[in-house]
């Protein structure tokens, strides 16, 4: 319980935040030079990689699980900088500014993982032999008139990994995408998930359920991906796959 403060000093006060962690999540907050902005991960490690973009900002590991953001005395002005993060398979990008009001303080953001639903099973296509067609297009099928023929390469350290989007197969009352993904450069690893989102500019998240198939042991994988419901009338697709190396996200 925090004890009672002056009137004056209670919107500095500590505030706690708590975000749920995404394949990518975007958020802002403000900081009080003096009192700093503390980033709480769940049970493991901070995050692997942390860049600041503004050098008046400065940043601190407090133990194994979190991060301190402080601003150098003097900063009058409203300055604002980008904090970009990647915990495991997660993306974050925080936009922190300073502010001398306490009004929106935010002391500590604690970040936790996405709960998996145990009370409804996840649904289930309705044609099984789709996936088996998807499958063999995304990994050796040939490119048909409405093949997708999309391609991306991601790089982190020493891995390498390519997806590739062959097809989107329509089936009565269900869309079936099918994509692979390989090793370029060292082994492929595990496929932790993919999700599929729609729109341009405020992305929308489509339900479906993954399933894939190892084709060639660590080095190449079939993935197919069954929208529920079907997605009619979309200009534009983002799939984002979270890989061992992290997200790999591909649109068109």
């Amino acid at each position: 319980m925090i004890p009672t403060l002056p009137v004056p000093l209670r919107p500095f006060a500590p505030h706690a935040r708590t975000v749920v962690l995404r394949p990518y999540r975007a958020l802002a907050a403000t900081i009080v030079p003096d009192l700093g902005l503390r980033l709480i991960f769940p049970a493991g490690a901070p995050p692997a990689r942390f860049a600041l973009t503004n050098p008046l900002f400065q940043a601190a590991r407090l133990g194994r699980r979190a991060i301190l953001i402080t601003v150098a005395r003097g900063a009058h002005k409203r300055y604002c900088g980008n904090a970009f993060m990647d915990w495991r398979a997660f993306y974050v990008s925080l936009l922190v500014c300073t502010t001398q009001s306490g009004r929106h303080y935010t002391s500590d953001i604690l970040f936790t993982r996405p709960r998996l639903s145990k009370t409804a099973p996840p649904p289930r296509p309705a044609h099984a032999s789709a996936w088996a067609r998807a499958w063999a297009y995304a990994a050796f099928g040939p490119l048909a008139r409405i093949a997708i023929r999309k391609r991306v390469v991601a790089t982190r350290g020493a891995r390498t990994i390519a997806l590739r989007v062959r097809r989107l197969l329509l089936v009565p009352g269900e869309q079936v995408l099918g994509f692979a993904l390989s090793g370029v450069k060292g082994p492929l690893g595990l496929i932790h998930g993919a999700a599929l989102f729609r729109g341009r500019h405020k992305w929308r998240r489509i339900p479906g359920v993954l399933a894939c198939h190892t084709s060639t042991p660590n080095q190449r994988t079939a993935c197919a991906l069954a929208l529920v419901p079907p997605a009619h009338h979309v200009r534009r697709w983002h799939l984002v796959v979270l890989t061992a190396i992290g997200p790999v996200r591909l649109s068109w």
